[in-house]
């Protein structure tokens, strides 16, 4: 057997060769690689020409692999598995090191926590650590990749990329609703006990949400109410019949299927605010945040 070239033609031909001894049929390998019987019979004799062997005997309605086959088949085989093992380190030789990550508390437990193992079993070379707060993250001099902000995106000197939009509705338990006359009247909201999130964005005053909702709504707020540095604090004091709370809707699904909150009115508002992934510029093209960030819009 001599060793020809390693061209494409030969490379092609050695897998198509190794498709057809596999299914020992033209037909089936055909069948695999998405090409015609005679496209896979001219491939194998291009092969067997380059190499100046048979590798297989043609038998009425079977094939048999000569011994010059068999040996090719089992280097082939070998020689394709180690390079595709080695592709797959490859990729995952950038996925692999530590992804550094901070992230809003109630985002990191209503939303990220419950989906999170799907990308760790993605990339189980990448160690993943999430550290949770409300500020902002001072990448100069702290060991953030990335970070998730609820803002408006002006993230001076950081490469911003958009993740989803919110929207904002008054949530409380049904017993309360029931105790206010709630449901359809969302004027009685001015005698009702309302659960504020102090720092729902960076930089926002405790009353900011509950205010922007009033006012496109045209709602009077009473003046009574606690305050959280949580949104899912504030969402458990609704749910125990304190008051009533603004609810994202991303963080108030489960609560509202299995009934613990409940929307007495319909006057859900587009957030003013959205969700972003920031980091460092030079930081844009790591393929450990570009994973993260397709991994983040693929599953919103």
């Amino acid at each position: 057997m001599r060793l020809p070239r390693l061209t494409g033609s030969v490379l092609s031909g050695l897998h198509c060769f190794l498709i057809a001894a596999d299914q020992m049929s033209f037909t089936r390998a055909a069948e695999m690689l998405c090409l015609t019987q005679s496209a896979v019979s001219h491939k194998i004799k291009n092969l067997e020409a380059a190499l100046g062997v048979k590798l297989f005997i043609r038998q009425p309605r079977k094939l048999v692999l000569t011994d010059e086959g068999k040996r090719l088949k089992e280097v082939v085989a070998h020689n394709f598995g180690d390079i595709a093992n080695e592709l797959r380190d490859l990729k995952t030789l950038e996925l692999s090191g530590e992804l550094n990550v901070s992230v809003p508390p109630t985002f990191a437990q209503r939303w990220l926590m419950p989906r999170l193992k799907g990308f760790i079993d993605k990339y189980p070379a990448l160690r993943f650590h999430l550290r949770t707060r409300n500020e902002l993250v001072d990448f100069q001099t702290e060991s953030f990749d990335c970070a998730i902000y609820f803002g408006d995106g002006k993230y001076n000197g950081l490469h911003v990329v958009r993740l989803m939009d919110e929207c904002m509705v008054p949530v409380c338990s049904h017993e309360y609703a029931l105790a206010h006359d709630l449901y359809g009247n969302p004027h009685k909201l001015v005698s009702c006990m309302l659960l504020h999130d102090a720092a729902p964005w960076a930089r926002a005053g405790r009353n900011d949400e509950w205010q922007y909702w009033a006012q496109q709504n045209g709602v009077i707020l009473p003046e009574a109410g606690c305050t959280f540095d949580r949104a899912d604090l504030a969402l458990q004091a609704a749910e125990r019949g304190i008051g009533v709370a603004i609810g994202r809707a991303s963080f108030i699904a489960e609560q509202i299927a299995s009934g613990r909150l409940v929307t007495p009115f319909p006057l859900s508002v587009p957030s003013p605010q959205h969700y972003y992934l920031v980091c460092r510029k030079d930081m844009a093209a790591s393929p450990r945040i570009k994973a993260f960030i397709d991994w983040l819009v693929e599953n919103q």
